[in-house]
């Protein structure tokens, strides 16, 4: 079949490819990169300053180009402060860089990540009469229509307002923030939506690991059961919560169990304290960043994966526990359940209920049959409803695809 779509114009907020750090962390846009580029697509990233010093990908058929980074001017300001400034300036920022390259390049579609894309592509789109698509990667709180009226909008005015400025089109990850409904509530037709599954290291299913060996290189003990998590450690991952309800548990069932959260981030030592008071500090061990390779080994050599994102609990790391036949224990909070099913891949219990969560590592722990039963079936649930990377970008590329073609 003869594409319509040659080349991509892609307006990112990133100024690098996103990860956790050291290597850490699946990068959604490099799996873009390298999926798009073997279909022979030119792809042209407008990122802020400055340019990487070398490729991501090396490939002639990626370019970078830059624009002014007020992402970093402002980094030292207050968060609140952030919140106004980021959105205010963004636009000044990118727009005449990002018009300029359109009319050189003259792309046959234009892509921005993330909400603050909608006023240039919104403008530019218009102007030079180039499809627009905006990607979602998740719509954080936009979801959360149970929330007060002021919280709701306190939460997501910048995506609200942002909303405002209609594109072509619309892809949005399902992260388990419930995307599609959100957006629909909130008045983008269906049929401009495209709600998309995240891709997945499908093939960790097949993997085979020695669960003794992999714990000793890791450093992590050989008989107890691990109670585990892994995330960039930042407040709305909520890791606080999982440390409180291990304290909670049966302190002659704890002897058997050993809590690691992986992961690093701006919280690591908050929570470094909290697990001291708790009196958790010869039973928790944090292992700083996991670099992604080594995320399959550190998940079979695994019992349990604890969830307690206050956003959601359908995101990668739950998903890959999941993946690895690694039954998970979660807050039941926006789409989690469609992957965590109370009793096949997990236990869901109420969202925030500490003393629940305690609860169910307890059964958990104590029911080795269980943790066997929930396993196999997260492991069959994952073959059957993940998708590849290649997959996943397939039905992003027939979505970018038919909006060449209408041209």
């Amino acid at each position: 079949m003869k594409r319509s779509l040659k080349k991509i114009l892609i307006l990112s907020i990133w100024e690098d490819i996103w990860s956790l750090g050291e290597g850490c962390g699946v990068a959604d846009e490099l799996e873009f990169i390298r999926h798009v580029t073997r279909e022979g697509i030119e792809l042209h990233f407008l990122i802020p300053e400055p340019r990487p010093k070398r490729d991501i990908v090396p490939d002639p058929l990626l370019a970078y180009y830059t624009y002014p980074n007020v992402f970093r001017a402002f980094r030292r300001f207050p968060a609140i402060m952030r919140r106004f400034l980021w959105p205010m300036f963004f636009p000044l920022a990118a727009y005449g860089r990002l018009e300029r390259l359109a009319r050189a390049i003259q792309p046959d579609v234009i892509l921005g990540f993330t909400h603050y894309a909608f006023y240039p592509l919104n403008r530019i789109g218009r102007r030079l009469g180039v499809p627009t698509v905006v990607k979602l990667f998740g719509v954080m709180y936009l979801d959360r229509f149970d929330f007060p009226r002021i919280k709701y909008l306190w939460k997501s005015m910048e995506q609200i307002i942002a909303l405002r400025r209609i594109v072509d089109h619309y892809i949005i990850l399902n992260d388990g923030t419930r995307g599609e409904m959100a957006l629909t509530r909130l008045g983008v037709p269906p049929e401009k939506i495209s709600f998309l599954p995240n891709g997945m290291d499908v093939e960790w299913a097949d993997v085979n690991v020695d669960r003794g060996e992999a714990r000793k290189s890791m450093s992590l003990p050989s008989d107890d059961v691990l109670l585990v998590t892994f995330s960039r450690l930042v407040k709305s991952k909520r890791i606080e919560l999982f440390l409180r309800a291990a304290a909670m548990m049966d302190p002659l069932l704890l002897k058997r169990v050993t809590v690691v959260i992986g992961g690093d981030g701006p919280e690591r030592a908050r929570l470094e304290r909290e697990a001291r008071a708790l009196g958790l500090e010869r039973k928790v061990i944090f292992t700083g960043a996991i670099p992604h390779r080594d995320v399959v080994r550190f998940l079979k050599a695994s019992d349990v994966f604890a969830a307690t994102n206050e956003l959601t609990n359908m995101s990668l790391p739950p998903c890959e526990a999941i993946l690895c036949g690694v039954p998970v224990v979660a807050f039941d909070v926006s789409g989690t359940s469609e992957v965590v099913r109370d009793g096949e891949t997990g236990l869901l219990v109420p969202n925030g209920d500490v003393a629940a969560l305690a609860a169910a590592l307890e059964r958990i722990v104590r029911d080795e049959a269980l943790r066997k039963r929930l396993g196999a079936q997260a492991l069959a649930f994952a073959r059957a409803h993940f998708v590849s990377w290649g997959q996943r970008i397939a039905m992003e590329l027939d979505v970018l695809e038919r909006m060449a073609s209408r041209v």
